[in-house]
């Protein structure tokens, strides 16, 4: 029987289930706790996606500036956003527009290329991080719901299994190593004379 994966819908009844609660068929409700759950899920995800992983994490990203303002305007779905490695480029994010710390200004003459770390939806994370996001969220929920620390139903165990899961999935689709990261590219430079030696 083939796998299916996990719905925002069936995470958000886990959370509910999580504390006695009867499961929702809809996440369009007016019911209190449905509504927590699913907030709560969010917030959750939001902090594991902030970390940067493979899966929502890409290199070299073109933003390019408004024609009229030269503004460049960043996406609420950007959770973190930098210049690559060597780039002389300190950016910020100010107003919901890309500023330049060195030369304090948020006008832009020519397009950048960012790293940046993006807030994907439910449906577009990987089936591991999806499980450990709920497992998370679950003892979350559980305690907001109730006050109680003693209701989380997940052990630090089940937690820190789905973490692993998740750091497997990491390893192999990056691609890791000691001589290149997951874009190929090799971050060690190897010794070379011209380093140290200088001839007149």
């Amino acid at each position: 029987m083939a796998l299916t994966k996990t719905t925002k819908l069936q995470a958000v009844n886990t959370l509910l289930s999580n504390i006695g609660q009867a499961p929702t068929i809809t996440l369009d409700t007016t019911n209190p706790q449905v509504s927590m759950a699913e907030r709560v899920l969010d917030e959750v995800s939001n902090d594991v996606q902030a970390e940067g992983w493979v899966f929502n994490s890409e290199p070299g990203y073109p933003f390019h500036p408004d024609k009229e303002t030269e503004y460049i305007n960043i996406p609420d779905s950007v959770l973190r956003i930098d210049a690559p490695r060597g780039v002389m480029l300190d950016v910020v994010v100010r107003n919901q527009r890309l500023y330049d710390r060195i030369v304090h200004t948020d006008k832009w003459k020519c397009s950048q290329y960012l790293d940046v770390i993006w807030n994907l939806p439910w449906d577009d994370i990987p089936e591991s991080c999806k499980q450990y996001i709920l497992i998370r969220a679950a003892n979350l929920f559980a305690m907001r719901a109730t006050g109680s620390t003693e209701v989380a139903q997940y052990s630090e165990r089940e937690e820190a299994n789905a973490r692993a899961a998740l750091m497997e999935y990491e390893t192999q689709q990056g691609d890791y190593s000691i001589f290149s990261n997951g874009q190929g590219m090799n971050p060690l430079r190897s010794y070379q004379p011209l380093d140290t030696l200088w001839r007149f």
